[in-house]
Order: C-alpha cells, then sequence, then structure tokens
C-alpha cells in the first residue's frame, strides 16, 4: 500500500460528521480515504515501513472534487472544431461563417456547428434555408441551436433526409414549413432533427479521442473530478477505451438515452465495483426548450397564442418508461424545462413509486434508484410540493438562469417570477444536484457558483436577477459535492472527503467561504487530486 498524506490544509470535508480537517490521507493503490481530521493523528496513519509522501497544503482550502451532475462532454469536446455562432447577433453573421467554412471544405462534405439564438437577433424570428442555400449551394449545412433543440439546415441537408413538402410531421417534433407548405430548413426536437442526424457523416474516431483527452484536461483544471455524461453509446465506447488504457482521467457516469433502456442490463447498470466509469439510467425528454420556445407549457407562451410548446415523449411512454426502468433500479433522469412537462415527468415517477409498492418493492432495495428532473426551470407550486413529497432530485444548472434572464420575461411574463427557484426548492428541503449543460453553457464551476449565488454573469455589468432566489455559498458547495453525488447514488462513495470514500479533491487558491464573493472568479484552482493523486497543478 503507498500512502500519501495532505497536511497542514484548510478542509471543508462536506461531512456533517467531521466538517473541518487539516490532514487527509489517502491510499493511492486503492484511491481510498485512511484518515481524516489533525495533522497529528492523520500523519500517524499507516503501518511502518510503508511507502509515504506527505505533501504540504501551506494552508490552502481544500474540498471534495466538483461533480457535474449534467454535461454533454463529447459535444462539448467538439465546440471548437464546429462553426461556432454563439456571438452572431443575426443570421446574416452565422451565414458568413458558412461561407468561410465553404472555401475550406470539399464540395458535398457537411458542414457542421451552431450555437446560434435567434432571441438575440433583431425581430427574434426562426431563420430559413434559403439563407445557407445562397452561401453553400454544393454543401449540406446543419448547425444546431444553443440549446440543441433546434436544426437549421438548407436545401441539400433536406434533400440528403428526404424531407419534402409531402413528408408527414414526426411524432415528438416538427417540421416548419413556409406559406407554400415548404419546409422552411427549421427542425423542431429530436423527431424531426433526428431525420438529419441520422444521415450525417459518422464522426473521426481519432478525432473522438483527441478531443475527449484535451477536455478531460480542461475538467482537471477547473477541479472536476467526476461528470455525470449525458450522451450515448458512441461516448461510452470511447470512455471505456480511456479507462482500458488508464487515460481516462475523470470518473464518469453515464445516463444514456432511453432508447437504450432494454439494454441497461447488459451496460453494466449495477457494477458499482468500477470507479471511474459506470452506466447509471437513462435520459428522457419531456419536452423541448425555452429559446426555442418547445418547452411543455400549461399555459401559452406570451405573445404565441396558442402555442404551447412540444411533449417530446408521449404521456404513455413516459409511464412506461420510467416503470421499467424504476423496476431495474436505475437512475431516471427526466429533461423538463416546462411547467407542464415537470407534471407529466412527475405523474410518471409517481405512477412508478405506486406499481413498485404494489408489486412489494421498497425503496431500499432499489438504492441505485434515483428520480431526477433536468432543469425544472419553470414549474407550479403544487408540483414542487410533489417533487419533495416524491423524493425527487432537481438537477439544475445555475448558469441558465442568468443567461436566460431576458427570454424568461419575454416568452414566460408574470410567470418568470416562479423560474428558476433554487432558494424556494432548497428550503423546501428538494435535493439540488448542480451541473453545467455543457456546450450550452460554461463548465467553469466559478462562473456556475457565482451564479448560483449572486444571480449574475460576472463577465456583463448587470444587477442580479431575482436574488431572493440565490443560494449561500455553503449550500451551493454541497449542492456541487454530496448532493451532485447523491443525484447518481454515490453518496456513499464520493461527495464528502470522509474514511473510506474516494480520495478526490480540489485544492482552491483562496478560501471560497470566507472571500468576498464578488472575487470567486479570481479564485481558481491550485490543483485536483484524483484517488489521492494529483492530476492538475502543484500544492
Amino acid at each position: 500500500m503507498s500512502v500519501v498524506i495532505y497536511v497542514n490544509g484548510n478542509i471543508y470535508t462536506m461531512d456533517a460528521a467531521l466538517p473541518y480537517a487539516q490532514a487527509m490521507a489517502v491510499d493511492t493503490e486503492h484511491g481510498r480515504i485512511l484518515a481524516i481530521g489533525p495533522d497529528d493523528e492523520v500523519r500517524r496513519v499507516g503501518p511502518a515501513g510503508q511507502a509515504r509522501e506527505v505533501i504540504d497544503l501551506h494552508g490552502k482550502t481544500m474540498l471534495p472534487g466538483f461533480i457535474d451532475a449534467h454535461i454533454h462532454l463529447l459535444d462539448a469536446a467538439y465546440r471548437s472544431h464546429y462553426i461556432d455562432a454563439e456571438g452572431c447577433r443575426s443570421a446574416e453573421a452565422v451565414a458568413r461563417l458558412v461561407q468561410e467554412r465553404v472555401a475550406q471544405t470539399p464540395a458535398g462534405q457537411w458542414i457542421l456547428g451552431g450555437h446560434w439564438d435567434k432571441n438575440l437577433w433583431p425581430g427574434q424570428h426562426f431563420p430559413t434555408r434559403l439563407l445557407l442555400d445562397a452561401v453553400a449551394p454544393a454543401h449540406p449545412v446543419a448547425l444546431w441551436s444553443k440549446d440543441g433543440h433546434l436544426l437549421w439546415v438548407n436545401s441539400l441537408a433536406l434533400q440528403r433526409a428526404t424531407i419534402t413538402s409531402a413528408t408527414p410531421q414526426p411524432e415528438n417534433g416538427v417540421i416548419l414549413h413556409d406559406a407554400d407548405g415548404v419546409p422552411t430548413g427549421v427542425l423542431q426536437e429530436e423527431g424531426a432533427t433526428s431525420l438529419v442526424y441520422r444521415v450525417i457523416d459518422r464522426s473521426d474516431p481519432t478525432m473522438n479521442r483527441v478531443f475527449l483527452h484535451r477536455i478531460i484536461g480542461e475538467l482537471q483544471r477547473f477541479g472536476i473530478t467526476t461528470i455525470h455524461d449525458i450522451e450515448g453509446e458512441t461516448s461510452l465506447d470511447l470512455f471505456r477505451e480511456m479507462r482500458d488504457a488508464g487515460t481516462l482521467g475523470v470518473r464518469v457516469q453515464m445516463i444514456v438515452p432511453r432508447t437504450l433502456l432494454p439494454q441497461l442490463p447488459a451496460l453494466g447498470i449495477h457494477n458499482a465495483d468500477n470507479d471511474l466509469l459506470r452506466v447509471g439510467g437513462i435520459k428522457i425528454f419531456a419536452d423541448g426548450t425555452l429559446g426555442s420556445q418547445t418547452a411543455a407549457m400549461l399555459e401559452s407562451f406570451e405573445g404565441s397564442p396558442g402555442n404551447y410548446g412540444i411533449l417530446s415523449t408521449s404521456e404513455r411512454e413516459m409511464l412506461d418508461n420510467v416503470r421499467d426502468a424504476a423496476r431495474l433500479g436505475a437512475t431516471i433522469a427526466i429533461h423538463a424545462i416546462g411547467d407542464r412537462a415537470a407534471r407529466v415527468a412527475l405523474n410518471a415517477i409517481e405512477y412508478a413509486q405506486t406499481m413498485l409498492a404494489q408489486g412489494g418493492i421498497s425503496n431500499a432495495s432499489l438504492p441505485q434508484l434515483r428520480y431526477r428532473l433536468e432543469h425544472v426551470q419553470l414549474i407550479a407550486p403544487e408540483d414542487l410540493q410533489r417533487m419533495r413529497r416524491l423524493g425527487v432530485v432537481a438537477s439544475i444548472q445555475p448558469f441558465h438562469a442568468v443567461a436566460d434572464r431576458d427570454i424568461a420575461e419575454r416568452y414566460w411574463g408574470r410567470r418568470h417570477r416562479h423560474a428558476y427557484a433554487y432558494r424556494t426548492m432548497h428550503a423546501m428541503g428538494i435535493p439540488l444536484a448542480l451541473g453545467s449543460d455543457a456546450p450550452v453553457e460554461t463548465f467553469d464551476p466559478f462562473r456556475i457558483l457565482y451564479a448560483a449565488t449572486l444571480r449574475r454573469d460576472p463577465n456583463l455589468p448587470r444587477p442580479p436577477w431575482m436574488l431572493d432566489q440565490a443560494l449561500p455559498m455553503a449550500d451551493a458547495l454541497w449542492s456541487y459535492t454530496l448532493v451532485a453525488a447523491y443525484a447518481g447514488a454515490e453518496e456513499q462513495r464520493k461527495g464528502s472527503l470522509s474514511v473510506g470514500k474516494l480520495g478526490d479533491a480540489v485544492v482552491l487558491r483562496e478560501d471560497i467561504l470566507h472571500v468576498a464573493q464578488e472575487r470567486m472568479p479570481e479564485n481558481g484552482v491550485q490543483a485536483t487530486i484524483l484517488g489521492g493523486k494529483l492530476v492538475y497543478g502543484t500544492v
């Protein structure tokens, strides 16, 4: 056994039984914490003669490693490779980026990218294929929106996907048409966007590996030691390959699409012996998004009478999927942004719990089972009470609140006062797990914590937005560590610095609980520790 002992630290353990410590000893062979407490006690850990390394923290602050409870890592890794239209303030500006890429791309090859946001454009109108046709007549073009729920394509892309005026509207999606009944080039939600995605050329496996290695280094630089990755089999296969090669460098829990529900047992859903990679459960889309005006609503969007959004999964399918996943003891993560989506999701969760109880199955017999609502951006007060009663985790991304503030007020009107209600949820006892939703928003924990506690973007000179819903820093950190571990049914293995748990930690330049919150973006990570070993920085 090889032991590393970190001493002379300011350690916030996130363990209620021992909230503060000076030192931590980790068995680096197995990655587990052997002891935590005062310097003099921890220094004595381990039998004589074993390999020992003592590292002085010089009074620096140590926390459990951050757990990003909602990220799409491969998508985030590819963002630097694709056209990035985030800074574009018009459809024409996006088209100019496409035109530049056309000049560098052989005819017939796909031009991909996105992150465009029509809500920042004059008039906030949907774009059309005609603009892309003008700059890319010989290249199929597919550009996803910032939230990933819209796809803007040109005529050649429509042809390759065999989408015409006669194509019937798909289930759980919409093909927009012009006044003449011709597809405009904008597709809404998975039922429609998948028609194009399935004909896009597969990505290069070599590039996948290169980009993943690069972005995992970024995760380590930000002190992120575990992610809940919401992607499919391509990512899972890559993570397996990296794990087997000893190059993974971050712990991954996969939450796979609901279409893989029948395969969950074979994917090793209950493989708790693997500390680097496991499949936790399934992701179900209940609706679309606010930015695309496809979130499923109890009342129509402001200024758009009759638009109640889109239920991405039918209520019957939702009931069946949640029940079947619950019987397997899987994590069930349901994307729910609109208040109707949250209600439909909670109906399914309550139904599943009733079915389990009638079958004599208790929650205690399914220790891996977690019910989660992802995003929970707008929810009726009575459904918040149901979340608490049903034990549902709110998997939230605080940066959405500050990025979406203008469109929340525009499209939800008076209802925006009930949106992104993080402090209300916390006060009610609803578990909050923090994440990023990258590549939609940043995965920088300090910008996310700033948004959670001050309700504004540190890079924009704007006043806080609904400051009454800000979280205290201690609670935000709790949600970024132990509660996020709980959301993945891994609170017995990680999320706090406790004896027997994994020795995953982050060392900060400053004491995050005792420095002015306005200075948070200036703080940063001194070192990141995975299983007791330094994987980034020095101390």
